[in-house]
C-alpha cells in the first residue's frame, strides 16, 4: 500500500481536490455529513487555508491526494499549538496506515517549527478517537465542549 506515497504541506491548489474527497469521506457512515456540494465544502475549507496562521498537509498516492489536514497555529504562554480542523483519508483507503504516515509527517514537521503539541475535537465512540488515542492523544476530562443553537 505504501507504493508512491508522499507526504507534503498543503498548496492553495490543493483546496478543490481537497474539498471532493471530504465530501466523499464525511457524507458516509460513521459521519453522514450534509454538505449541499463540492463548492460548499470548499467554501468551508477555504476559511482555514484563508487563516494567516493555517498550516495544512496532504498525503498523496501517485500525485493523487488521498488524505488531508487543515489545522492553525495558536500561541500559548506554554508555546505554540498546532490545532487540527479537518482530518480525513480517502475511505476506501482508512485502516490502512495512510492516515498514520500523514501523521508522522505533520508531528515531524511541527516539530522543526518548534510547535510543542496537536490540539483537536473529534466526536467520542468513531473511529477517529480510536485513531488518535492509538498515536498517543489523551482525552482532557476538564474540559468540556459546549454551544448553543438558536
Amino acid at each position: 500500500m505504501s507504493i508512491n506515497l508522499k507526504a507534503r504541506i498543503m498548496n492553495a491548489t490543493d483546496l478543490e481536490e481537497c474539498s471532493g474527497l471530504m465530501l466523499k469521506v464525511f457524507k458516509r457512515s460513521p459521519w453522514f455529513d450534509k454538505w449541499n456540494s463540492v463548492q460548499h465544502v470548499q467554501k468551508y475549507l477555504k476559511e482555514f487555508l484563508n487563516n494567516p496562521v493555517f498550516i495544512g498537509f496532504v498525503i498523496e498516492q501517485n500525485n493523487k491526494i488521498i488524505g488531508a489536514c487543515f489545522g492553525h497555529t495558536k500561541s500559548w504562554y506554554e508555546g505554540e499549538e498546532y490545532y487540527i480542523d479537518e482530518y480525513f483519508v480517502d475511505s476506501t483507503l482508512q485502516h490502512s496506515g495512510i492516515g498514520s504516515k500523514l501523521l508522522d509527517y505533520i508531528k515531524k514537521y511541527l516539530v522543526s517549527k518548534n510547535i510543542h503539541c496537536i490540539v483537536l475535537l473529534t466526536e467520542k465512540n468513531l473511529p477517529a478517537e480510536k485513531f488518535y488515542k492509538k498515536h498517543g492523544f489523551e482525552v482532557k476530562s476538564d474540559n468540556i465542549f459546549m454551544y448553543h443553537v438558536f
